[in-house]
Parts: C-alpha cells; sequence; structure tokens
C-alpha cells in the first residue's frame, strides 16, 4: 500500500543576522564589521510546542568565504556583538538540534544564506532555519480493541525506526533522511482476540521535510466482512486525509514441505525424489504463479504457469509433465492452501543443472508473496556453496563447499577472475563435510568464480564474489595544507576534510601545534610535523600535544577540546605503514601520575576499524577519550615510542603497525587513525620538548 499526498510546512526556526560595516578609519583597510543578533521560534501549526531551550545550546553557525572556512561559533565560543571581516562575499550555515536518523521529539533544524560585507555600508541579511525533520505521529481509535490487542506500529526509514504504542500517543517522532531516499514506512503489528497476530505495512511515498504526517488507526465495523476483520488507515496532512481500508491479514506463507526453502536441495542425476510446496493464505488465493528459466527447454510449454488462472489449459499441460497444483479454499473460515507438487518422476529426468523455481501467489486482499526452490542435480561429489561477506577480505578470500557423498578422490576448489578462461587449483581442507580453502594474492575490487572439485569433477554450482577494495588515505603524504582564519588544516581548496588536529584550538592562541615541515620528508614536499607546546597568552594557557587524527574538531570547551574521531570506512587493512622521526623530550608540565614530571615523554600512533554507527565523540573536559576495549572495535594496533626513533643518517624511519582483528565475521564502518607526540595530551601532560614528523602513511592490506 502506498500513498502519495499533499504536505504543509511544519515549523521553522529564525536566526537574524544583521551585518554592518564599520567606518573605515576603526579597521583595517578594507575590513567591514557584522553584528549578529539571533532569535528563535517554532511555528509548528499541528503541534503546538514551543522551541526547547536546550535548542540554543546546540546551535552551530559557520560563516564562509571564498577560500572556507572563516568563523565557526557554537554554545562554548558564542558570537561576539562585532565581527572583523574583510570586504567580499560571505555564506553563512547555521544548525541546531540533534541530527539522528529517528528520534522523539527530538527537532533538527537548518538554514543558509548569503551575504556581502562593504566598507562603510550597513548590511542585513535573515536566516530561516527550518525544521530539516519529517515528522510523524500515531493514534490508536479506542474501537481498535474490540477486535485487536497489543498494537503497535513501526514508522520507519532505511536509516532508522521508532515504535509507536498507546503509551506514546502524545509522542511525536522526527526522521531525517540521507541522499535520494524520501519513502516514511510504516507497519502495523497487533493480537487478534484469538490469539493470532495480524500485520498491515505500507509506504508514504515522497514525504517532505517540515512536514507532519499523522497516522491513525481504526476498527470499521460496518465495513467488517464475515470473516475477516477490516482497518482504516487514515494518513493525515493538513486539510487531506487519504483513507483505505484494507484487510487485516498476513501475506501468503510459502514453505517447503518437511524441508527448509531457503536451502538448496541436491540430488544426484536420476536419484532424485518428489518434492513439494505450500502455499498457505488468510483469505482466497488470486494466483500462484510458478516459474523457472528452463522449463521450455524441458518441453514444458512456456517457463511461467498461473495455477489458479481462469484457462486452465497450461495447467493441464504442466500437470501432465509432473508439475501440480491443488487448491483448497476454506469459505467458513476463510483461508486458503495450495500445494505445488513436483513429482518423483519430473525431478528423476531433470538433466545435471541448477534449477530456481519462483513461486509467487497473491490473495484477495492484494497481498503477495515471493519465494524460491533451489535444486541442484549433478553427479558430482562436492557442491560450491556462496561465501559468507565476512569470507571476502581485499586481497583474499575463504572458498566453501560441501562433501555430498564420500570419495576417496582428491578435493580441491578451481578458481578465476570472472570473464577470463583458465582455472587456478587449490587444495581444500575438510571438516565434517563442510570444505574450505583460503586464497591470497587476488586483486583488491575484482570479481572472482570458483568451484568445488572432487578428482575431475567439479561441482554444478559456480559461485562470485567481489573481494574489497584496498581503500587508501586521502592525503597521506600530507603535501595538501591551507590556512582557515589562522588554522592550518590538512586539505587542500575544494578538498574534502579527512584529517583533523587541535589547531583548532591552539589557534585560538595564535599557536598551530600540528604543521607541514620540510626538514624531515620520505617523498614530495612536506611531511606533518607535530610539536608539542605549552599554549597560552596574558597568562592563561595549558599544555597542547602536537597531534593528528581521522575526523574533525568539533569545538572548544573552554581550554578543552570537543573531537570525532573516525571517518566511513568499510575495508579491512592489515596494517598501517608509514615513515615516522619521534624526539620524545622530559616532561615539564604533567596533571596525572601515569607520566609525571621529569620522566620521558612518550609518542603514539594507533589505528581502529570497527562498525561505529557513527564518530567517537571525544571530549577531554570530562575525559571521555578513545577505549582501545571498545566492544565496536574490530580490529586495532598501536605503537607507544618511549625512546627517539633511528632513522637512516637522523632522518625518517619507516614502521608498520599490525591490526589484531578481535571478530572476523563482522564489517567495518569507520576507522580510526590518531598520532600524537604525547600520548598523554588529553590529560594535558607532556614535554615541550617532543617532536614527531610522519609522511607517507598507507595502509596494506593482504
Amino acid at each position: 500500500m502506498r500513498y502519495n499526498i499533499k504536505r504543509y510546512l511544519a515549523g521553522t526556526l529564525l536566526f537574524l543576522l544583521l551585518f554592518t560595516a564599520c567606518k573605515e578609519e576603526d579597521m583595517a583597510l578594507g575590513e567591514g564589521s557584522v553584528r549578529l543578533s539571533v532569535r528563535v521560534s517554532d511555528d509548528v501549526a499541528v503541534v503546538t510546542r514551543s522551541v526547547d531551550a536546550g535548542i540554543y545550546n546546540s546551535m552551530q553557525t559557520r560563516i564562509y568565504s571564498s577560500k572556507g572556512l572563516v568563523r565557526y561559533y557554537d554554545a562554548t565560543t558564542p558570537i561576539p556583538e562585532t565581527l572583523n571581516l574583510a570586504s567580499g562575499q560571505y555564506h553563512v550555515f547555521v544548525l541546531a538540534g540533534d541530527s539522528v536518523p529517528a528520534a522523539f521529539n527530538t527537532p533538527y533544524y537548518t538554514g543558509s544564506t548569503d551575504f556581502d560585507v562593504r566598507s562603510g555600508e550597513i548590511t542585513t541579511a535573515s536566516v530561516t532555519c527550518t525544521v530539516a525533520n519529517t515528522l510523524a505521529t500515531v493514534a490508536f481509535d479506542p474501537g481498535l480493541n474490540e477486535v485487536v490487542t497489543d498494537c503497535k506500529v513501526k514508522i520507519f526509514t532505511t536509516n532508522g525506526e521508532l515504535y509507536f504504542t498507546e503509551a506514546t500517543a502524545d509522542s511525536v517522532g522526527y526522521y531525517l533522511f540521507n541522499g535520494k531516499e524520501r519513502d516514511l514506512a510504516w507497519s502495523f503489528e497487533g493480537k487478534k482476540t484469538d490469539g493470532s497476530s495480524y500485520t498491515l505495512s505500507g509506504v508514504v511515498e515522497d514525504v517532505l521535510p517540515a512536514t507532519k504526517y499523522a497516522f491513525s488507526f481504526s476498527y470499521n465495523a460496518e465495513s467488517a466482512a464475515t470473516g475477516g476483520t477490516f482497518l482504516d488507515v487514515k494518513v493525515n496532512e493538513s486539510t487531506v486525509d487519504s483513507t483505505h481500508n484494507v484487510v487485516i491479514t498476513q501475506r501468503p506463507q510459502i514453505v517447503g514441505d518437511k524441508f527448509d526453502l531457503t536451502e538448496t536441495l541436491y540430488y544426484e542425476t536420476n536419484g532424485g525424489s518428489q518434492t513439494a510446496v505450500w502455499v498457505n493464505a488468510a483469505t482466497r488465493l488470486q494466483r500462484v504463479w510458478f516459474s523457472c528459466d528452463k522449463l521450455t527447454a524441458l518441453g514444458f510449454p512456456t517457463d511461467s504457469v498461473d495455477f489458479l488462472a481462469a484457462d486452465g489449459s497450461p495447467a493441464t499441460e504442466f500437470e501432465s509433465r509432473g508439475i501440480s497444483c491443488k487448491h483448497t479454499y476454506q469459505e467458513e473460515k476463510d483461508l486458503s492452501n495450495a500445494k505445488i507438487t513436483l513429482s518423483e518422476s519430473f525431478v528423476k529426468s531433470l538433466p545435471s543443472d541448477e534449477y530456481t523455481f519462483t513461486i509467487k501467489a497473491l490473495d484477495a486482499a492484494g497481498k503477495d508473496n515471493t519465494a524460491t526452490l533451489s535444486i541442484i542435480v549433478s553427479d558430482a561429489i562436492v557442491v560450491t556453496v556462496d561465501p559468507e561477506r565476512a569470507d571476502i577480505w581485499a586481497c583474499r578470500a575463504t572458498l566453501r563447499g560441501n562433501v555430498v557423498k564420500e570419495t576417496a578422490e582428491p578435493l580441491t576448489f578451481q578458481y578465476r577472475r570472472t570473464g577470463t578462461k583458465d582455472w587456478t587449483s587449490v587444495a581444500a581442507n575438510r571438516s565434517g563435510s563442510a570444505l574450505s580453502a583460503e586464497v591470497t594474492g587476488l586483486t583488491p575490487g575484482t570479481t572472482y568464480e570458483y568451484q568445488a572439485v572432487a578428482g575431475a569433477q567439479a561441482s554444478v554450482k559456480t559461485a562470485t564474489f567481489t573481494t574489497e577494495a584496498a581503500t587508501p588515505l586521502p592525503n597521506s603524504s600530507f603535501e595538501n595544507w591551507q590556512t582557515l582564519s589562522k588554522v592550518m588544516v590538512l586539505y587542500g581548496p575544494n578538498e574534502e576534510m579527512f584529517w583533523d588536529s587541535g589547531n583548532h584550538g591552539s589557534a585560538t592562541l595564535n599557536v598551530n601545534v600540528t604543521t607541514p615541515d620540510e626538514t624531515y620528508k620520505n617523498s614530495g614536499k612536506y611531511s606533518v610535523k607535530l610539536k608539542s607546546q605549552f599554549v597560552s597568552f596574558l597568562g592563561i594557557g595549558k599544555f597542547a600535544a602536537g597531534n593528528l587524527f581521522a575526523g574533525q574538531y568539533v569545538g572548544t570547551d573552554g581550554t578543552n577540546g570537543i573531537l570525532d574521531f573516525g571517518r566511513p570506512f568499510t575495508s579491512r587493512p592489515a596494517k598501517l605503514k608509514g615513515h615516522i622521526k619521534y624526539t620524545p623530550g622530559s616532561v615539564d608540565y604533567s596533571e596525572t601520575n601515569d607520566l609525571p614530571k621529569g620522566s620521558t615523554d612518550i609518542g603514539n600512533i594507533y589505528i581502529a576499524v570497527g562498525d561505529w554507527d557513527a564518530p567517537v565523540r571525544i571530549t577531554t573536559k570530562d575525559k571521555k577519550l578513545f577505549d582501545k576495549n571498545d566492544e565496536k572495535i574490530i580490529a586495532y594496533g598501536e605503537w607507544e615510542i618511549t625512546s627517539e626513533t633511528q632513522g637512516a643518517d637522523g632522518g625518517l624511519l619507516e614502521f608498520e603497525i599490525p591490526l589484531d582483528y578481535r571478530s572476523l565475521n563482522r564489517i567495518p564502518s569507520y576507522i580510526v587513525l590518531v598520532a600524537s607526540a604525547s600520548k598523554y595530551g588529553d590529560y594535558f601532560t607532556g614535554s615541550t620538548g617532543s617532536t614527531m614528523w610522519i609522511d607517507d602513511l598507507e595502509l596494506i592490506y593482504e
């Protein structure tokens, strides 16, 4: 069931920004000043709520010029009364709230505008930040309890879901969409008074942000038919109602007769047996289709038949050739079942091959379901099994198969790149009936095919897989830099940020602790230099470790940093390789007993891949730091550098950090990579004499 209905504006968050140019004698030549005032309002006609004060605390304002980000403000660094900006064109972007895929009563606002700053002139501009979410509510009519209890509705997108019950009647669900997806799906669950389960689902297509969709579920007694229960589903958008009456039934169920339909059946040539599949429905079956792309080659009049079609002649011909369907409908219970039978003579007549039979059913309620019956007919002693996703790496893979009858023949696998002619053979390892073999030296991002083999006889089934990409680290030679409002950042103009550092915090006191450097390098013009320093201004300051990390510096809380560690990543490297020079100093600042004053500083590099749902938030104020024992970590590697490195001629030393995989059946979603000239820099501890140079970081795949 799908809906396509009108929308209306659900809410706005209004920020007013006033831009005023100062007199030329009050500033450097060509500068103007900007005065920003902020007003927040929330006009959600169908929600009736006021803006939460927390919205102000989460507000972030970014101002960009043609050179990139020039100003950033949030709750910890509020917008000053007057800003001095060079004359020119700017873009302001404002956001507030939590940007989560789905949450109750959690709005997220965004807005932006362009403005010009001109010397000696007054410029005004406004940013209207609208609710970026799509809103949803659910209401249950009390009369629904007459036929269905324990009602629960899931409203969801591909990225998030929320469950609504009678206890959440006053809650509003807020959803954020990514990419081009604009569908809001829903499913209803409940128990009939006889204890049986009812389900119903649908999709509202092309939903819009700043729009509320009010779902209501009620029982329509007048429309109830004998043997069935009707549910009224309303999706209300302002003044437009879209109402659909549908029978509450499960979709048809398709199951194997005394076997699991999800498992492939293996038969020897001329050795098969009768095979049957059941189609069960909670109302009258209207259509039962059966198809296979090899049927005409086997002498059937067509590759597909509808066993319940009014014209029964194709079904009659199918039955004469060994494929039949018996349909029964119990009118008093409004129940149907159909049994599709492949006769023993038909199965035994199948030539050696792999067969996929598709069964599709449609009932009177418009619900359908599709399933497949897979049969492999072969005299082969072994059969190929599809690999698991986690079996496939960038340069290696585990091939799998099964022994179906005992043999003294040697057991092997043969594999090749898809589209090529020659096979490569490798011995198989056997455990019970299971076969496996690990193959190495594969090409990343490439599709291969393989077969299990006994002696000279290969399995009829051929499995395929595609190796992981050998994803590199961007700007890993650290050649591309730019300076944005005194902050040196590790990416060039028009490039996407991957690396970040603590420069955003230290630059507020006119110091960058992480910089490009030509003194020591392995290739190119620069390496990255991490220099630990005491950063101060007018007697106020803190020890700051030279650092580098994959992620983003989010903000500063007093003298403390807020960082997001990690970048999206789905490959699985074996080790980190690079070139380094490290000179530790004697600790002259310490706020932890783990490294007291006078001891030798420690450098640190660590790498992790894990299946986090979002970047790992680091807050040094409350010492919420990266935990190498986090259960989300799939693989981890670390190097603590306790002495000066000994590179050739005093230069860079090549190093490798292997990743220890804690799980071999999970795929990562993020990579974390951190380097610091002072390991305990998060505790403002280390030496102002510690310096680290890094160049040409590389992920090694096996």
